[in-house]
């Protein structure tokens, strides 16, 4: 499962362990010192002893690390699901980033992207998923019959962005975010993966 997220941090050592960690684990990871706008993500990582909070609606879940006294105000804490101190258990971390709770129990059947049925209206800018409607802008749809095109095949990210007539890979980003998240709220599931190196795709 991709996770897109974002490193709010100072602390060049600390952000390039997290980097590492969540790399390996095929997650799209950057880092910044402070919040931009038109950055967003799924899950926000903040260091609380160095950095601003980013805006609310630029992540889908925040967690927070600190020393001791942060120097952050009372509201940045407030938006994080998770405070850890340092030093922490790393586990603790990807449990709460990647969802891990070990391994499935014997006899659940897991559901994977594969299994969706996933359609766009041709006629409307509508999203089918096992049933399920949901309403894309015009942009989305584009990506989305590009992506449906050639599932189960990773789409060159210029390809994407020429698509939908922009230069800009940051553009690119939000507009599959948000196509992410429209899916994971009524899948379940993280269907848009994101080949490194090759661009996005769909599970075929």
């Amino acid at each position: 499962m991709e996770y897109q997220i974002v490193i709010y941090s100072a602390d060049a050592v600390f952000s390039r362990m997290l980097e590492l960690e969540f790399s390996m684990r095929e997650a799209s990871v950057l880092t910044v010192r402070q919040p931009r706008e038109g950055l967003f993500s799924d899950i926000a990582i903040l260091d609380l002893d160095s950095s601003a909070a980013p805006s609310p609606a630029s992540y889908r879940r925040m967690i927070g690390f600190t020393r001791g006294a942060a120097l952050a105000e009372d509201e940045a804490r407030r938006q994080c699901s998770m405070i850890l101190h340092r030093p922490f258990e790393m586990r603790l971390l990807r449990r709460e980033v990647l969802g891990e709770q070990g391994s499935a129990q014997r006899g659940t059947v897991v559901p994977s992207p594969s299994s969706i049925a996933l359609s766009v209206d041709p006629d409307r800018d509508v999203l089918r998923a096992n049933g399920n409607e949901i309403a894309l802008t015009p942009t989305e749809a584009i990506l989305m019959r590009a992506l449906l095109r050639e599932r189960g095949t990773p789409v060159p990210r210029v390809a994407l962005s020429e698509l939908i007539g922009t230069s800009s890979a940051n553009k690119l980003d939000v507009y599959i975010c948000f196509l992410r998240r429209k899916l994971e709220d009524v899948t379940g599931l993280r269907v848009i993966r994101t080949v490194r190196g090759a661009g996005y795709s769909i599970a075929e």
